[in-house]
């Protein structure tokens, strides 16, 4: 008996199912609300920019080796940038990273820098990295980013 009632049970929700899904359709077709296309999400990237730094720990001679640059993008907030410079940065060397776009920062003002970096001693043999570290902030501003722009954010640590 509890078989019959399930299966008269299960027939009549399949039944109410197919009844009710073609009342489901609808003939009604969306119309793009916006005319011409919606704006993009983000902006224009400001490319092949580069960092220029200056390697003054004084702490036995290191080498820097540079991972990424924040700053504050005017108009849209904080970012942040992987970059890499060629080779490690010597003790008492400039160095510049090698080109990235800046996302949405074509013609918009770059400021408040912090520099994120290893370093580790060319006086002791066997030295390992260091941890990751930062400079504070660098308080420089950058106006109207545009293609191959060069920054010089001064020196590590900062003066």
């Amino acid at each position: 008996m509890r078989k019959i009632t399930i299966a008269v049970a299960t027939a009549l929700v399949l039944g109410a199912i197919t009844i009710a899904i073609p009342k489901l359709r609808s003939n009604v077709q969306a119309k793009p609300v916006a005319s011409p296309a919606a704006p993009q999400l983000f902006g224009n990237p400001c490319k092949n920019v580069k960092f220029k730094f200056t390697n003054n720990l004084a702490t036995e001679k290191p080498l820097v080796h540079i991972e990424k640059v924040s700053y504050d993008l005017v108009g849209v907030g904080n970012k942040t940038e992987l970059v890499s410079t060629p080779n490690d940065c010597k003790y008492q060397q400039t160095c510049t990273t090698t080109g990235d776009n800046l996302t949405s920062a074509s013609g918009r003002d770059l400021k408040n820098f912090q520099i994120y970096y290893k370093y580790k001693s060319t006086v002791q043999v066997g030295e390992n990295w260091s941890d990751l570290v930062h400079t504070p902030t660098i308080s420089k501003t950058f106006s109207n980013c545009k293609e191959n722009d060069v920054y010089d954010l001064g020196t590590i640590p900062p003066k």
